[in-house]
């Protein structure tokens, strides 16, 4: 079981990202006070999800303490695979989220952070992207059940 270790917004877009100790995720709508609450092509860009465990490697890799939140994802996760909950929900207290597919490193953040080679080292590492499927509160700390 895994759990969440942050929760990371950004207000607008192209704006740093901040983190929150609690967030409200909307039922086809997103995360409220984030820059893509009701601005998504697709559903299952509603929320991000990422693991601490590979920003951890990767900050070894390159010898650099690159803060969670830079990396740009929702939610910072820990003790679970993401990559193995493709096609899956997962539950976080009433929260449902359907996630769908990789969320691969892009060249935006290989320059927005100064990180030659980026995009190649993050490459399956980058997190999931996911559906809210069900309405509800997170907060740091709570448990993430795969359904």
């Amino acid at each position: 079981m895994g759990k969440i270790k942050a929760i990371n917004i950004s207000n607008l877009d192209g704006e740093n990202t901040f983190y929150v100790n609690q967030a409200i995720l909307m039922k086809n709508k997103g995360i409220i006070n984030d820059r893509y609450y009701e601005n998504y092509k697709n559903n299952y860009e509603q929320v991000t999800l990422i693991e601490s465990e590979k920003i951890d490697d990767f900050n070894k890799k390159i010898r650099k303490k690159i803060d969670f939140k830079d990396f740009r994802r929702n939610i910072i996760t820990s003790g679970i695979d993401l990559n193995k909950t493709i096609n899956k929900k997962i539950q976080i207290n009433n929260v449902v989220l359907r996630i769908h597919e990789l969320c691969q490193p892009c060249r935006y953040l290989q320059k927005k952070l100064g990180i030659k080679n980026l995009v190649r080292l993050l490459a399956f590492k980058s997190g999931v992207r996911a559906e809210i499927i069900k309405s509800g509160k997170i907060s740091t700390y709570d448990k993430i059940i795969i359904k």
